[in-house]
C-alpha cells in the first residue's frame, strides 16, 4: 500500500462565508464551534502508513481555518511538527479576513506559502453579499503578496466565472501581483449534499455547473493572454491537484474526528472512517483506483497522458467531443 504523503487537516467545518456550492453542507458551515480534537489528530499522525520524510505535505483547511484563532491553530501545527518533523506545511484560507497572525505563520512556519480559493460568482458573505467578498479578497491577496508570501490561487471555474470572461481575473492578477494560479473544475456540491449518490465503485456521483469545452476554452484564453505571458504568471499544469494518480497518497482528517481519502469527501458519511486502519480495511482506495483505471481506458496511447494524467478524478473523461485533458475528439 502506498505511503500517505498528502495530509489534509480540516481544523473546523465552520466558515465565515456562505458559498452555495461548497463541499461542506450549510448546516456544518454554520457551526462555528466545531473543532478537530487535538487528541484524535495526535493518534492519527502516529500511524505507520504516514510518510515521515520531507515529501509529506500537510494542508490546514476548513471551513475557514482562521476562525479557530491563533492559539488553537498553533496547537495543531505543534502536534504535526512533533509527529512529522520533516513535513512541509501550508494553509488554505478564503481571504475574507486576514488576521496578522495568519500572515506571520505563513512566513515563519509555512515557508512564505499560503493558498486560497476564488470564484467570480457564488462566493458571498454570510449575509449574501458577493461584492463585499470580492473587495476583501483582492485587498487581502494583495496584502500577503506585498509581504513576500507566495499565494496559490485556486480558481473555481464555475459557470458564473466563465460567463464573466477572463478580464476580471487578469485584473486581480495585475492588482495583487499574485503569480501562482490554478483552475479547478466546478462541482455542484449543493446538489450532491441534497441528494447524495455513489457509483459501483462507491465513488460519489458529482456534477458540474459548466462543461469541459467551456472550462478548457477559459484556461487556454488565460494562458495565451499576452499580459499573463509577459508577467510570468504561473498557470498550474494539468497534472497538478487531484489527478487520478495522486489519490492513493491522500489522507483527510475531518473535524468530526474521522478520516477519509480525498478532502472533497470530508463530509460524506459513507466515506468517513473511524481511523486509518478502518479506512485501509474498507478497500476504498483500491475501489477508487479501479474506477480510475476504468475511467482512463480511453486515454491509452494518447501522447498527452503523461502531462494530464487523466486530470481530476471527479470530472468526465470525455464530454461533447472534448476530453478531460482539453483535447478535441471526433
Amino acid at each position: 500500500m502506498s505511503q500517505i504523503n498528502k495530509i489534509f487537516i480540516n481544523t473546523t467545518w465552520g466558515c465565515n462565508m456562505d458559498c452555495p456550492r461548497c463541499y461542506i453542507p450549510k448546516n456544518l458551515r454554520d457551526d462555528h464551534k466545531s473543532r478537530l480534537s487535538a487528541q484524535y489528530l495526535n493518534k492519527v499522525l502516529k500511524h505507520q502508513s504516514i510518510d515521515q520524510s520531507s515529501d509529506t505535505v500537510v494542508m490546514y483547511m476548513g471551513g475557514e481555518p482562521s476562525i479557530i484563532g491563533k492559539k488553537q491553530f498553533k496547537a495543531y501545527i505543534n502536534a504535526v511538527k512533533k509527529a512529522l518533523p520533516e513535513a512541509r506545511h501550508t494553509v488554505v484560507t478564503n481571504f475574507f479576513n486576514l488576521p496578522a497572525w495568519l500572515t506571520n505563520l505563513s512566513i515563519n512556519e509555512f515557508g512564505c506559502q499560503i493558498e486560497t480559493t476564488y470564484a467570480n460568482g457564488k462566493k458571498q458573505t454570510l449575509s449574501g453579499n458577493e461584492s463585499r467578498y470580492q473587495e476583501k479578497f483582492i485587498k487581502n491577496l494583495t496584502a500577503v503578496t506585498l509581504e513576500g508570501v507566495n499565494c496559490t490561487v485556486n480558481v473555481e471555474l464555475n459557470v458564473e466565472t466563465i460567463k464573466a470572461g477572463i478580464e476580471p481575473i487578469i485584473s486581480i492578477m495585475k492588482q495583487s501581483n499574485a503569480k501562482d494560479w490554478a483552475f479547478d473544475y466546478s462541482v455542484n456540491f449543493d446538489e450532491f449534499n441534497h441528494n447524495p449518490g455513489y457509483d459501483k465503485f462507491n465513488y460519489p456521483i458529482l456534477t458540474s455547473s459548466t462543461r469541459l469545452r467551456d472550462y478548457w476554452s477559459f484556461v487556454h484564453a488565460i494562458k495565451q493572454d499576452q499580459w499573463v505571458i509577459d508577467s510570468e504568471v504561473r498557470i498550474a499544469p494539468r497534472s497538478d491537484g487531484f489527478n487520478v494518480l495522486e489519490g492513493r497518497s491522500f489522507l483527510t482528517i475531518n473535524a468530526n474526528n474521522t478520516v477519509t481519502t480525498n478532502p472533497l469527501f470530508s463530509t460524506m458519511s459513507a466515506l468517513q472512517y473511524s481511523d486509518i486502519d478502518a479506512l485501509n480495511s474498507s478497500n476504498i482506495r483500491e475501489n477508487h483506483q479501479r474506477r480510475a483505471v476504468s475511467r482512463i481506458h480511453p486515454c491509452v496511447g494518447c501522447d498527452e497522458f503523461f502531462d494530464c494524467q487523466g486530470f481530476s478524478s471527479h470530472i468526465p473523461i470525455q464530454q461533447e467531443g472534448v476530453c478531460a485533458g482539453g483535447l478535441s475528439h471526433a
